[in-house]
């Protein structure tokens, strides 16, 4: 068996590049591997270099079963696209797998089509291979991987995506729908692959609205999602996201990229969750994404029907639109954190803030957070911001935000909360710290604009627990606020955000509060944003670094 390219050989917990398992597939009576090479010929068997065949018009007309494999020569081109029907699947210890043989990765070029198109079924697994489509204008309206179920009842798993690079499509780099009532596709990877440069956006995975959390089971690691410029649309729909997935119960994004992403779309986030349940976004960077519209281009977002999910050890920078949101609108937002992370000059466009809170949002927990945000020229802008707008009267209830650090420079405020929000004290401020560098301290709560801690905690009760006053105003004195740039590695995050570590003597050690309560559906934090064990008794510090 000739070798199969060196990366990426793991599918679905199998190694397809060892002895073993090349046993297995020289066993015919379980499987054949079938190589594809220009210089092939489809009149030949398909089953050895020897006999490979020439293009993936030969691939879509035979009939493939579990534990077949399509092996394409590595560094060659292929013209065409490749189709899995309904009628072809395998199973998750013996999937469909296509790959690549030699050296290097294949190439797929699809032209107007997708380069893989999965239709009505699953158990599938694809590596090592890169797909190219025709553009992003014109005609071009594909997705570059395409998995759909959109008949009734169709509850598939399994599906394994590895080491792919996909651009240049009009549409989504990749797809994954299952719009059928009734229907579900579980038990989903995407790993160490790229999406870029595609018209509507990077990585799309989204159910049927009215089967919330039918697809469940989802890893999204180690993954780029960049330059997904996004377009306009009339009907509103949101274009340009990096990373976006939907109806989802159990979902963990962590380790991945996002950026550079909606410039040209309507509301895009460079990575955020709709109508899921116990979602987790942790170790990722997101930054320099865009909006064309007055909406969103912010790092991340729990939207409409999060629920019991969680944001931790992240670094987001320099977004058009929020760091951090929690958007509930009219519908519910329920039992979400936010805790451990950084933002560094977020909310560059529209005024949005660092941290975003804006309608229908109860429940939530928003901690140990370390927030810098420089002036811009919108002065609603804020470090945390929260309002009613466009929500239907809906506003943000039981929302806890302690020891977190908001650190702000050049006049920009520290809060600004909407008077009807801010009227009815739905939030619950304790133990964060507030600083505002070279220019005027300000917190907006409503119609009144408090210039200290002390004026604002007298007004309205907020930095007080159990009758004794908490929070603190002054210089935290991080090591560096401000100075961090882009990692570009999810694995270095917390080696190159050593800015925002406490000094020795910051006056931050040991003055948080201790930690609030979290429902039993999401465990306490281990670690700080640096992976420093946390404190299981006594007071935290504030912000994202556990000083030792």
């Amino acid at each position: 068996m000739a070798a199969l390219h060196s990366e990426g050989n793991f599918i679905f917990g199998l190694n397809i590049a060892s002895p073993r398992y090349i046993e297995r597939l020289e066993d015919r009576k379980l499987f054949a591997v079938y190589y594809v090479s220009p210089a092939g010929n489809d009149g030949a068997t398909g089953l050895s270099v020897a006999d490979a065949w020439q293009t993936l018009e030969r691939v879509n007309a035979h009939g493939l079963k579990a534990g077949d494999m399509i092996l394409l020569q590595g560094g060659k081109r292929f013209s065409g696209h490749v189709y899995i029907s309904s009628k072809e699947a395998g199973r998750p210890a013996r999937p469909v797998i296509f790959s690549s043989y030699g050296s290097g990765r294949a190439t797929i070029l699809s032209g107007e089509n997708s380069g893989l198109e999965i239709s009505e079924t699953a158990g599938v697994a694809v590596t090592n291979l890169v797909f190219v489509g025709g553009g992003t204008k014109g005609e071009n309206d594909r997705s570059g991987i395409y998995v759909h179920a959109g008949m009734s009842n169709r509850v598939l798993s399994s599906l394994h995506i590895r080491n792919v690079d996909v651009s240049n499509y009009g549409h989504e780099g990749f797809t994954l729908i299952a719009s059928g009532a009734g229907s579900s596709i579980s038990d989903v990877k995407i790993e160490r692959s790229s999406f870029h440069d595609n018209g509507w956006g990077g990585v799309n995975v989204t159910g049927n609205s009215g089967n919330l959390n039918a697809n469940k089971n989802y890893l999204i690691q180690y993954v780029r999602a960049y330059n997904n410029r996004g377009i306009a649309r009339s009907d509103g729909f949101v274009t340009g996201n990096g990373i976006y997935v939907a109806d989802i119960d159990t979902a963990l994004v962590q380790r991945c990229l996002s950026w550079n992403n909606g410039a040209g779309g309507v509301a895009p986030v460079g990575i955020w969750a709709a109508g899921s349940n116990n979602v987790t976004f942790q170790y990722n960077e997101s930054y320099s994404n865009k909006t064309a519209s007055g909406t969103d281009g912010g790092g991340f977002d729990f939207d409409w029907n999060v629920t019991n999910s969680v944001m931790q050890y992240n670094y987001l920078h320099d977004n058009d639109g929020p760091g951090y949101m929690l958007g509930g609108g009219p519908t519910r937002n329920s039992g979400n954190v936010v805790r451990y992370n950084i933002s560094q000059n977020d909310g560059r466009k529209n005024g949005k803030g660092a941290i975003y809170i804006w309608g229908n949002v109860t429940d939530a927990a928003i901690y140990n957070n370390t927030i810098f945000l420089s002036a811009t020229s919108d002065s609603g802008n804020a470090a945390i911001r929260a309002t009613e707008a466009g929500a239907g009267g809906k506003i943000p209830q039981n929302i806890s935000v302690r020891n977190n650090i908001f650190y702000t420079t050049g006049g920009a405020k520290l809060i600004n909360l909407t008077n009807g929000i801010a009227l009815k004290s739905r939030f619950a401020f304790t133990g964060n710290a507030w600083f505002s560098g070279g220019g005027a301290f300000g917190i907006q709560w409503g119609g009144t604009n408090f210039a200290s801690v002390t004026a604002w905690r007298t007004a309205t009760g907020q930095e007080m627990s159990r009758g004794l006053s908490t929070g603190y105003q002054g210089d935290p004195r991080l090591i560096a606020p401000g100075t961090a740039g882009t990692v570009g590695d999810a694995d270095k995050l917390a080696a190159a955000l050593l800015p925002y570590r406490l000094q020795k003597r910051s006056p931050l050690i040991d003055r948080g509060r201790p930690y609030p309560f979290i429902s039993g559906t999401i465990p306490a934090a281990a670690t700080d944003f640096f992976g420093e064990l946390l404190p299981v008794s006594g007071r935290p510090d504030i912000g994202a670094d556990e000083v030792r």
